[in-house]
């Protein structure tokens, strides 16, 4: 991330392809119908080297626009943190005035009024805007200042958890529309899944229509390479119409011809209605949406497949480097250390165990209860070497006399239970299980166990497409094409009841999962899931996922 050089700042700047820019410059000027620029306002929220404003300058430049007017005067308001970035983008655009006629001394006038300096989130607006086009800045939340965190948190509900700072531009941008108004932004498309975004989804869902969405997380749609998961986002006060949407591999002139809005043959696809709520948005085809909607009304979730069914996370020590492995480095007594599954312990659905321990705080008769080091000479000497750091944690400084805790408490009843145990970022698929319970899971690996189940048929369903299809649909994409199952995404995955299945099913699906064979795998889950489509509890509505 570039810094302002006055201010000291991350001003997360980013900038687009111009083939990019006139995409979007030509879905806004189809979504609000507008021939024209003059008599327009439009807003540009973080301008940077003027991507957008420089075309868009250009296209109203076109129309001939009386230079004297007030419509020229009320035609732009671009906004950029960066001093460097103004004074370019003025020098540029000036250029561009003069060249068409327009006198110096107005174009200063011009200029004066267009371009503004300073933080767009604690900028005053009193007009609203027929266009906000635009790419927001990308700064992580660790890297915004706390008074900044604490300022933006009292302005924009929608700055929630740790979001990145994107999520208060769209809230605010949106705000600024007037009621013929169009937005586009071009950013990550993390808030459409991620559980920071619910807020923001709501706010759309609610106020606004989704006229479309591009998702462009395997492309790269800027000028330098960026590792953004991007998207395109067009959005308007038009209630009750179509969405459009697609999801692309390359951001070429090409490709986005053919995804154009209005183009005959587009290839987007048509949602006659958006997600609602804070709903995820699990895709950009709206025939997976449909299949989608059935499955969540057809099955329940896991944890309600079967009773004493639950979804976890493994341990987080809160300083792996001190409690992982302590006993390749020193002597430590064998009792106090756990067998600790990683998730690079796992290939291909098979447990690989690394002899990967976990220095256990514990005590081990009662896993409330801290172990009394005064039994341990060597755990104590090992922990009171690493002391100061210990002690610096938070979850240490708000229990000082068990300063030597592990962020998570260590739970025996887990790592002695039978479990099916899956890493978090993965291709899909990769799920193992612990049969004898020999292993407690790092907070890399989710965990599931059921008083129900056979957990070799449950394991067998969730190696399948049946259900990494529908992770992948809720799930964040990684580069690569990962995706994440987290507990959030598992708990949202929605299978048979064990009750629908009779007992050949059962034998079926026990049998594929031993057979390790992925097409035969698949067959026999899409052959058990037929079947037991007739045998399903009937469920409420409030029970589904996509409403």
């Amino acid at each position: 991330m570039k810094k302002d050089v006055q201010q000291g700042e991350v001003t997360g700047e980013v900038f687009t392809r111009p083939e990019v820019v006139a995409y979007m410059l030509d879905g806004v000027r189809h979504c609000g119908k507008f021939r024209s620029l003059v008599g327009l306002r439009v807003l540009e929220p973080s301008c940077g080297d003027g991507a957008f404003v420089l075309p868009l300058v250009e296209a109203w430049l076109s129309e001939k626009p009386d230079f004297d007017s007030a419509d020229a005067d009320s035609f732009l308001r671009a906004c950029d943190i960066s001093s460097g970035n103004i004074e370019k983008l003025r020098g540029a655009v000036r250029e561009r005035l003069m060249a068409a006629g327009c006198a110096r001394a107005r174009a200063n006038a011009l200029l004066a009024r267009w371009l503004v300096r300073g933080d767009f989130l604690l900028q005053e607006f009193k007009e609203r805007f027929d266009i906000v086009i635009g790419n927001p800045p990308y700064i992580r939340f660790d890297d915004i200042s706390a008074a900044k965190q604490k300022e933006y948190r009292a302005l924009f509900p929608s700055f929630a958890e740790r979001c990145d700072i994107y999520v208060p531009f769209f809230e605010k941008s949106l705000a600024l529309l007037s009621d013929k108004g169009v937005f586009s932004f071009i950013c990550t498309n993390r808030f459409a899944k991620s559980s920071y975004g619910k807020r923001l989804r709501r706010l759309i869902a609610d106020r606004y229509h989704v006229a479309l969405y591009l998702n462009m997380e395997h492309t790269q749609p800027f000028v330098e390479e960026v590792s953004a998961y991007p998207a395109i986002y067009i959005i308007d006060h038009r209630r009750n119409r179509e969405t459009y949407s697609a999801t692309i591999d390359d951001a070429g002139t090409a490709t986005l011809n053919r995804v154009r809005m209005g183009k005959p043959k587009s290839e987007l696809s048509v949602f006659r209605q958006w997600y609602n709520g804070d709903l995820p948005w699990i895709s950009t085809d709206s025939r997976e949406r449909e299949a989608a909607d059935k499955i969540a009304r057809t099955f329940p979730t896991i944890t309600k497949s079967a009773e004493g069914t639950e979804i976890g996370i493994g341990v987080a020590s809160g300083a792996d480097d001190i409690y992982i492995n302590a006993q390749r480095t020193t002597s430590i007594e064998p009792c106090c250390l756990l067998p600790l599954v990683a998730s690079e312990d796992i290939h291909n659905g098979c447990i690989s165990w690394d002899e990967r321990y976990l220095l256990n705080p514990y005590d081990d008769d009662d896993d409330t209860q801290m172990r009394d080091l005064a039994r341990y000479p060597l755990a104590a000497a090992y922990f009171d070497s690493h002391a100061p750091k210990l002690k610096a944690r938070y979850c240490a400084r708000k229990h000082p006399h068990d300063w030597y805790r592990t962020l998570d408490r260590v739970k025996y009843a887990l790592l002695r239970s039978p479990k099916i145990l899956i890493p978090d970022i993965q291709l899909g698929g990769n799920v193992a299980l612990d049969e004898s319970g020999s292993y407690y899971p790092h907070h890399n690996v989710y965990w599931i166990t059921s008083a129900k189940w056979n957990l070799k048929a449950l394991c067998a369903l969730l190696r399948s497409s049946f259900v990494t299809s529908q992770i992948r649909n809720i799930s964040v994409q990684m580069r690569g094409g990962s995706i994440r199952y987290q507990a959030q995404n598992l708990r949202n995955v929605h299978i048979p009841a064990w009750s629908s299945l009779c007992e050949s099913d059962v034998e079926k699906l026990v049998n594929a999962y031993e057979s390790n064979d992925v097409e035969h795998l698949d067959a026999v889950v899409d052959a058990v899931v037929r079947d037991s489509t007739s045998r399903q509890p009937v469920r409420h509505c409030q029970d589904d996922l996509f409403g």
